[in-house]
């Protein structure tokens, strides 16, 4: 009996022995058959997936997109909110070059007075733009009626309808009607406008437009050749066409002049280079990038420069940002800790995808634990 248990013991560990050395071995095709399961629910039509582990690249795409074929290298995504975080890179950026600081008011880089953007005598900061607690409303121009018990099947169209052709200007002109009603920092509200009034600050900063800020300081050194911002005809015809979860064909975003918030366009070639410079911890821009703003005011969670992080007691930290455009989900987690990324996007949005987009970066990164 007692050399059996030994036996039983020895097989159980050259068992158990096995599957620790396939879960790296088999991640490409753990990957793989999470996408397919995902897929076999009916919501989600296509997406494509690239994953980063200790500098070993995974990528898949999966599904039919509306054109009936499978996404592929030259599909590009309105990546949506996820281009907050580049804007976030640009605002690293500023505070190593000792242009701004965090703590900054935000009027000192505005062309006229804006005695209404501060509350108490406490005005708004590049602080408070970063991490969605400036009080400024969610998106110019501010009409929050429209967000009142929406048909969400025709509300994309009513917000395209609204900003179709915005311009700084009329940004400006929205910007002198806002009326604070608390101290900034004080409590978090998501807004689109905050975030487009960093960008505006940044270009005011380096004498530059938005886009080529980001071209020069981002896009060019990483190589993301096929990252733009805004969707030109040229570009047009590679651009994943989204549905909303009832299969409606839901539309790109209307052309504006400020994009800081959502503006940027890209593959998943290109979108792996940029997981690639977020897990590069020794760069003083991805740092910086990822320093915690908010003093731990919410116990384990944090926010960096359009960045969320999540701390789990002895666990590595998480850093994460998702982004939703009209027809678009895409999720981003990166663990700098463990060397390993997850990017996944899909050509639909919905209430219930980004959950499942944000589960299925979990199980994959827990396969590699």
């Amino acid at each position: 009996m007692k050399l059996k248990l030994s036996t039983a013991t020895l097989i159980i560990f050259i068992i158990l022995g096995k599957t620790s050395c396939q879960s790296q071995n088999n991640l490409g095709d753990f990957i793989s058959h999470k996408c397919d399961s995902l897929l076999t629910n009916g919501e989600i039509k296509s997406l494509s997936i690239g994953v980063i582990k200790n500098g070993k690249i995974y990528k898949f795409h999966k599904g039919k997109l509306t054109n009936g074929q499978s996404p592929n290298n030259q599909t590009l995504y309105e990546i949506a909110s996820l281009t907050k975080t580049f804007t976030g890179t640009l605002l690293a950026k500023a505070i190593l070059d000792q242009k701004v600081g965090l703590d900054d008011d935000i009027r000192k880089y505005l062309p006229e007075n804006y005695p209404n953007l501060e509350f108490n005598g406490q005005p708004i900061t590049f602080r408070n733009l970063a991490t969605h607690t400036s009080g400024l409303p969610n998106m110019f121009p501010n009409r929050p009626e429209i967000f009142e018990k929406p048909n969400w099947d025709e509300l994309p169209f009513k917000i395209n309808e609204l900003q179709a052709g915005f311009t700084k200007e009329q940004f400006l002109a929205e910007l002198h009607k806002v009326e604070l009603d608390t101290l900034a920092g004080h409590k978090f509200s998501y807004s689109n406008a905050g975030a487009n009034l960093l960008g505006y600050c940044l270009e005011r900063i380096y004498q530059k437009p938005y886009e080529d800020l980001i071209k020069n300081y981002i896009l060019q050194p990483l190589k993301m050749n096929n990252t733009y911002i805004g969707i030109s005809e040229e570009n047009k015809q590679f651009l994943a066409k989204g549905l909303n979860t009832n299969g409606i064909e839901m539309p790109p975003r209307a052309k504006k002049e400020l994009q800081a918030e959502g503006g940027i366009i890209s593959n998943l070639d290109n979108m792996i280079k940029y997981m690639q410079l977020e897990l590069e911890t020794d760069n003083p821009l991805v740092k910086t990038s990822h320093q915690e703003l908010l003093n731990g005011k919410y116990g384990n969670f944090e926010n960096g420069l359009f960045w969320q992080i999540f701390k789990n007691g002895d666990k590595p930290t998480k850093i994460f940002q998702n982004g939703g455009a009209f027809g678009t989900s895409s999720w981003l987690t990166i663990i700098p800790e463990r060397k390993i990324g997850v990017f996944i996007i899909t050509n639909v949005s919905g209430p219930e995808v980004h959950r499942k987009l944000s589960t299925l970066a979990d199980n994959i990164i827990e396969y590699t634990d």
